[in-house]
C-alpha cells in the first residue's frame, strides 16, 4: 500500500512539473556594451510589474562570454533590466558597474520564446550616452559638494523635469574626480530639477533638488550642488 502511495504521489509530481514546463516561456538575452561588444557576468532581472526597484522576481544566470544567457519563467508579461555588479549582487548600483537603463517590457503571456538585447554601460558611458543631442544646448558646471562645503568624489549630477524619478533620469553627467567638478548637458529652455548622488539609480523622491530654469540666450551655468553623505 505504502508502495503505491509513493508511486501515485511521484505521478502527480511529474504530472505538474510537465505542466508547468509546458506553460512556461524561454527568455533569451543578449547584453552588448555601448560599442557593441559583448559583455560577459551580465544577470538580466525580470519583473511582473513596472517598480523595478522592488527585489527582482527572477534572475537569469551571468551572460557568458558572447554575452548570451537564457531564464525560463512562467508566461506572462515582465519588466526587465541587465545589471553587471562589481561587488555585491543586491543593493544600488555604485561606479563601475553596469546596467541596462530603462526597463524593457517583455511580453511573454503567448509566446514560449523571446529574445531581447540589453546594452549596459556605467555611470560615466550613461553620461555620455544621455547628453543632449539638441545643438541650443545649456552648460551647467560647478561642484558637487558634501554638507561641510567639501567636494566629493565619484559622485554625478541628474537633471529631471520632475521632481519624481520614474527610473532613470532624463540627464546625468559623467562622474566627479577627487575635486568634485561636473559638467552637465541641458536643452535651453524649460524648468528642470538638479540633484547629485553616489549610487544608481537614484531615490524616486530625491532630497535636496535645486530647481534651474535657464534664462533665454543664456549657455553657461555654474552653480554647486550639495549632496548629504552618510
Amino acid at each position: 500500500m505504502k508502495t503505491l502511495n509513493l508511486l501515485f504521489l511521484i505521478a502527480i509530481a511529474l504530472f505538474c512539473s510537465t505542466g508547468a514546463f509546458a506553460d512556461g516561456a524561454v527568455v533569451k538575452a543578449r547584453i552588448r556594451d555601448i560599442n557593441g561588444k559583448p559583455v560577459a557576468g551580465v544577470k538580466v532581472f525580470l519583473y511582473e510589474s513596472t517598480n523595478v526597484r522592488k527585489p527582482a522576481d527572477f534572475i537569469s544566470t551571468p551572460s557568458d562570454e558572447k554575452g548570451q544567457t537564457v531564464i525560463n519563467v512562467p508566461m506572462a508579461k515582465y519588466w526587465a533590466v541587465a545589471r553587471l555588479k562589481m561587488g555585491a549582487l543586491y543593493g544600488p548600483l555604485m561606479p563601475g558597474d553596469k546596467h541596462s537603463g530603462e526597463p524593457v517590457e517583455i511580453d511573454c503571456s503567448d509566446v514560449a520564446n523571446s529574445e531581447t538585447e540589453f546594452v549596459v554601460a556605467d555611470i560615466l558611458e550613461v553620461g555620455q550616452k544621455k547628453r543632449t543631442s539638441n545643438l541650443d544646448t545649456v552648460r551647467v558646471r560647478g561642484r558637487v559638494l558634501d554638507k561641510d562645503g567639501n567636494p566629493l568624489a565619484n559622485a554625478y549630477v541628474f537633471a529631471n523635469r520632475t521632481k519624481e524619478i520614474e527610473y532613470v533620469p532624463e540627464f546625468i553627467s559623467a562622474s566627479t574626480e577627487m575635486e568634485g567638478f561636473f559638467t552637465l548637458y541641458l536643452p535651453s529652455g524649460g524648468k528642470f530639477f538638479i540633484g547629485a548622488a553616489r549610487q544608481f539609480p537614484p531615490p524616486t523622491i530625491p532630497a535636496r533638488l535645486k530647481e534651474l530654469g535657464p534664462e533665454p540666450g543664456k549657455f553657461d551655468i555654474a552653480t554647486d550642488v550639495a549632496l548629504i553623505v552618510d
